[in-house]
Order: structure tokens, then sequence, then C-alpha cells
């Protein structure tokens, strides 16, 4: 399977580890991702889908009403980008991951400094939003999980239960672009498709 966008990554690793149940957040328009996620059980979320979706809701809306119970064998992020949304959207999946199970979170590699401003209205062409920060403070505090960004598609962050060697913690002001592109391989942890299928060989 050739890897260049998120949607391949999410296949591969539901097809490499017999994934039965899905999840995605932040669905919007289901024709560019959801639709051609091959996986067994799907549910979406959006607040504002332009199509039809099992839960218009927000994230948060969803992980209040669902029982605890209720796990999902990978999960993909692709809601609000903006770091505390993104830290909510992340441990809440992880209340909600089945063992063994997989993160994908999507806008992890921003394309320019421009494209990760907070506001949407001021980025051009591309809003990844604040993602990376998210991605860059959970590398930082959570030994308790495996973490790298593969290097397609804006960045498609690859979360799992597991260890980590953490970054070198910083002060969530010095998390600039600047910041960014000078650690940035190895603060995303940053591999390339040959990695990450190394990675999931199965």
């Amino acid at each position: 399977m050739r890897i260049t966008r998120r949607t391949h990554i999410i296949n591969y690793l539901i097809k490499q580890n017999g994934y039965k149940s899905y999840l995605e957040i932040g669905v919007r328009t289901p024709s560019l991702n959801f639709d051609k996620i091959n996986c067994e059980h799907k549910d979406g979320i959006d607040p504002n889908p332009l199509s039809l979706c099992k839960y218009t809701m927000t994230s948060d809306e969803f992980f209040k009403k669902i029982s605890k119970n209720k796990m999902y064998d990978i999960i993909f992020i692709d809601g609000l980008h903006l770091c505390y949304q993104v830290l909510k959207d992340v441990n809440n999946s992880l209340e909600h991951l089945s063992i063994g199970g997989t993160i994908v979170l999507h806008d992890c590699n921003p394309i320019s400094a421009i494209a990760q401003v907070e506001n949407p209205l001021k980025a051009i062409k591309k809003w990844n939003g604040t993602v990376w920060k998210a991605f860059a403070i959970l590398r930082m505090i959570r030994k308790d999980l495996t973490m790298y960004v593969v290097d397609k598609n804006q960045g498609c962050g690859v979360i799992a239960r597991g260890s980590q060697k953490l970054f070198k913690k910083i002060n969530k002001e010095k998390l600039t672009y600047a910041f960014l592109n000078k650690n940035r391989k190895s603060l995303l942890n940053l591999c390339s498709t040959k990695q990450f299928k190394n990675k999931n060989k199965g």
C-alpha cells in the first residue's frame, strides 16, 4: 500500500492490527476521509457536518454522553485545531481506546508559520492550527505513551499506550514556530512512511 495521506495511514493500521471499530472526531466532509476508511464499525462526530454524521455534536459532548465502557480500536482526531482542545480530545480518546489501540492525529507538522496561527481566518490556504503544540506537550509529559509523526499530509501523529523517552520540558510560551523549526525532527519524533511501515509490520 502506497502511503501519502491520512486515509492510507489509518487503513494501514486497521489492516495490520485487525481493528474492527473506528471513531473519527471532526468528520466535516465524509467523502474526504470517513467514507474511505475500511473498518467494520465506524462512528463519526462533528458539530457542523456538511453531510450525514452519526453524532452531530462537539467531541466534548460526545465523550460526556457515551458509556465509559465504549471502546474503539482506532480513533482519528481532526477536530478543532487548537492546542487546548486537542489535549482534551487525546485524553478523552485514551479513556475509550481498546487495549492495543491507536490514535491518529492530523495536522501535527504545520507547513508554515502562517498555517499554525490560532485564528483560521489569518491562515493562507491551509490551517494546521496549534495541533503540534499539543503533540509536543504530550511528548514532554507522557512517559506512558508511544508517539511519532509520519511525515506526510501535514503530519499524522500516531499515539499508543507504551513508553517513550521524554523531550526536555519547556514552558508553553516558548513553543514558538521558530522552536518547532529548530527541533522539528526530535520534538515530533518524525518518521518516513518506510519507517512507519517498519513500526507496524504486524
